[in-house]
């Protein structure tokens, strides 16, 4: 059984904290983008049309129309992001981070820790956000908030936004393509970050990074080895999941995010 004690004793001492979060925090949130499970049921037509049956799938296929893909694409976002409501686990995440100086960097896409009022200069969505957009031309001419298309899509007078620079159509700001161009205001944001605190205490919290998301967490498992005043703490590791020169500052407790978070806080 973990003990706690060391890692909330980090999180007390700590004078910042760095969250990665994955795939794991978006299950919690309700968005699993591999589970075939209720998926047929909510999005038949498509499932039926272009033979996929999971999210992630889906979001990788390319429709017959922009306005097909459209059409889909508010429905996702509708379900997940515009319907959202905070959980007890972002709730608990929220009373830790209480006080502190903090980033966030996430692969989840799905707008959850803005819904859920963190700060957003505090935020890189390292896999995008797909409640903006961005030209489908492959040159980058910004981003833009989707939601009021989305919400007149969902009204039935929806139409394919379109690029204000080249008239493109517009895509969701993910890596569904080569045309991905990420939020380098927010790279550059938590890179700032990570070196006005190499002299400070410092607590990494990994919630759900897996295999999908490499870029969250070898790089911050590096530098907490290089940095003796760095703690890494795991939701959802175990113990050997972690290099050896790093065990001595770091903590794999081994859990499901919500039981880890409520241990943690409560």
């Amino acid at each position: 059984m973990t003990d706690y004690s060391t890692a909330k004793k980090w999180f007390k001492d700590s004078d910042a904290v760095i969250v990665t979060a994955g795939n794991g925090l978006s299950q919690e949130e309700g968005l699993d983008i591999l589970s075939e499970e209720d998926f047929d049921n909510r999005y038949g037509e498509i499932a039926e049309k272009y033979d996929v049956h999971t999210i992630g799938d889906a979001l990788d296929k390319k429709f017959d129309s922009w306005d097909e893909q459209w059409q889909f694409w508010s429905k996702l976002i509708n379900d997940y992001s515009l319907n959202y409501e905070i959980s007890p686990s972002m709730k608990r995440l929220k009373q830790l981070l209480e006080g502190k100086e903090y980033f966030i960097a996430t692969s989840t896409f799905a707008h959850f820790f803005e819904n859920a009022d963190f700060n957003q200069n505090r935020i890189f969505d390292v896999f995008g956000d797909w409640t903006k957009i961005q030209c489908s031309s492959g040159i980058n001419h910004g981003q833009k908030d989707d939601r009021e298309v989305v919400k007149k899509y969902l009204e039935g007078k929806g139409e394919v936004p379109k690029c204000d620079v080249c008239n493109s159509p517009m895509e969701l700001h993910m890596p569904l393509n080569a045309h991905f161009f990420p939020d380098t205001d927010a790279n550059t944001r938590l890179r700032w970050f990570l070196t006005g605190n190499e002299d400070k205490k410092v607590t990494v919290l990994e919630l759900g990074v897996d295999e999908t998301s490499p870029q969250l967490l070898d790089p911050m498992v590096d530098l907490v080895k290089q940095f003796p005043s760095w703690h890494y703490v795991a939701a959802d590791l175990d113990e050997e999941d972690l290099p050896d020169d790093v065990q001595k500052q770091s903590l794999a407790c081994s859990s499901n995010i919500h039981d880890f978070l409520k241990e943690l806080v409560d």
